[in-house]
Parts: C-alpha cells; sequence; structure tokens
C-alpha cells in the first residue's frame, strides 16, 4: 500500500521465483532453483558452495531470486563499488564504517551500551537491497543520535531469503562476532552489495573482514563451524517466534523486558526517531 516501508517479502521472492523458472521452461533452459517448502539456512558453505537443509521456520515457500532494485545498483556504481565477482580486493565505504563504529562497544551481535535502556532488533538479510538501503540512509543517524549516546543498544538477526549467497555473507558476519566486528562486516556488505548470488565472492569477503578489522582467515574458517551454525540457527528460531516474514524486520523494547514489532509507515530515520523516543519515555 502507499506509504509502508519497501521490504524484502518470502511472498515477493517465491513469486519472482517462479517466473523466472516458467520463462526458462518456456525457452528450454532449466530452471536456476528449484521451489522448496522452508525457508533454506546455509550450512557449513565450502569453496564458496553451500550444502542447503530444511529447518521448520514456518514461514511460506521460498528458494527463488529476487532483482536488486535498479536503485541500489545504480547507488552501488555511482559511489565507485566494485564489479561483482571481479577486482573486490579493494572495497567501497572501509573509512566511513570505521568513523560510524569506531568507538561504540559491541559484544556479538550487539551494538552499543549493555546499559542502554532501550533495544532495537533488526532481522536482515545481507543481500536484501531494502536492508541495505536503511543500513546506508537511516542507521547511522540511529547511530549518532541514540547509539552512541548510549541511549539504544541494536541487535542483529540475520536470516536468508535470497539464495545461497546470503547464507555465506550472513555465516561470515556471524563468524566476525567473536572478533567483535559483526556490525563492520555487516555494513560493509551492504555498502558493496551487488545482484543477486553473483557478487558474495571469498576474495571480496576477505577484503570485507580485513577492513572491518578483523583477522580475515580466522573468520572465513570460523564461518563453517558449530559456532557460527548454532547462532545462524538461533537466528531463524528467533525468526520464527517473532513471525518474521519479511526483511527487514523491527522489534523495540524496554532492556530486559519483551519486544514488540515495531510498525513503520517508512524505513527513514523521522520513523524511528519517533518510536525511539516513545520507547525512552516510558
Amino acid at each position: 500500500m502507499p506509504g509502508e516501508p519497501a521490504r524484502t517479502t518470502l511472498r515477493d521472492v517465491n513469486s519472482k521465483a517462479k517466473k523466472r523458472a516458467a520463462s526458462r521452461a518456456r525457452a528450454g533452459a532449466p530452471s536456476r532453483h528449484a521451489t522448496h517448502t522452508h525457508v533454506r539456512p546455509v550450512v557449513a558453505p565450502r569453496r564458496r558452495e553451500a550444502r542447503l537443509y530444511a529447518y521448520a521456520l514456518g514461514l511460506a515457500a521460498l528458494a527463488g531470486s529476487v532483482l536488486i532494485g535498479l536503485s541500489v545498483i545504480s547507488a552501488n556504481r555511482s559511489t565507485g563499488a566494485p564489479p561483482p565477482g571481479g577486482g573486490t580486493s579493494a572495497i567501497v565505504g572501509g573509512a566511513e564504517t570505521a568513523g560510524l563504529l569506531d568507538g561504540i562497544p559491541q559484544r556479538g551481535n550487539r551494538l552499543g551500551s549493555s546499559a542502554a535502556p532501550v533495544q532495537l532488533v533488526e532481522y536482515a538479510d545481507p543481500q536484501c537491497p531494502y536492508c541495505a538501503l536503511y543500513a546506508r540512509d537511516v542507521l547511522p543517524t540511529l547511530i549518532r543520535e541514540y547509539v552512541r549516546p548510549g541511549r539504544v543498544q541494536l541487535v542483529f538477526r540475520g536470516l536468508w531469503f535470497l539464495g545461497p549467497d546470503s547464507g555465506v555473507a550472513l555465516r561470515t558476519a556471524a563468524a566476525a562476532a567473536s572478533e567483535h566486528r559483526l556490525w563492520n562486516v555487516l555494513e560493509l556488505l551492504y555498502r558493496n552489495q551487488g545482484p543477486e548470488n553473483s557478487w558474495v565472492t571469498d576474495e571480496l569477503l576477505r577484503s570485507i573482514a580485513t577492513g572491518a578489522g578483523a583477522d580475515a582467515a580466522r573468520v572465513i574458517a570460523a564461518r563453517d563451524g558449530a559456532a557460527v551454525t548454532g547462532m545462524v540457527d538461533r537466528w531463524g528460531r528467533l525468526a520464527e517466534a517473532d513471525g518474521v516474514d519479511a526483511v527487514p524486520a523491527f522489534f523495540l523494547g524496554r532492556r530486559g523486558g519483551p519486544v514488540e514489532r515495531l510498525e513503520l509507515t517508512a524505513l527513514a530515520a523521522p520513523d524511528f526517531r519517533r518510536a525511539l523516543d516513545n520507547a525512552l519515555q516510558r
């Protein structure tokens, strides 16, 4: 409906996957993705391939792909983002990300003071174009006005709706959590986002991990491990419990208490300000 914030929904993804499969069938080409009945997380990606397994998230079917909006591709090109799949040794946004996050406490998937009175929980997919818009256009304002002053703590919970590259990227970010660099990796993933399931290479991920201030070799090795698998699985279970069916999705609450879904009319800083200010005044 008009005025509603843009989101990547399971319905959007599945609908486009079916259209693409039908088009390929008419042309006599094999379908790129099969149709599945569950959201699919990645388990132990090796050689940039991911073995997929189904876990009951209780959401609608998804395993197709969604085309990244032209506005996002245009924004990446205008900032000099490297072409997907090649020339990824130089990443975009390293200095900006460091300036945005330096000096703010990070622990695991949390950004900001543990004593902050309010928590804002985000569910997101590293390949989701609307998650990238939020990270680029809204998050810096929230960090400056609420997180850095110690008023709000951010909590990230990753999902992947858009194919195997989402899973590899998400697991890489999760692996950086042990070095307290998950948020740096996420921000750089969004700043270097490219067309779906074609841009997440090990070369790019190593460059991003290094640019985030993490040990790239350790991050790449850890993303296949049990700790990362447990973290990603836990995010999936929490998403199921919270009824998440689209990304980005946000939940807001007082520290130590329950969180409630944040209904937004737009992915814009004023909408978040109103919600956060109301929560801080309770």
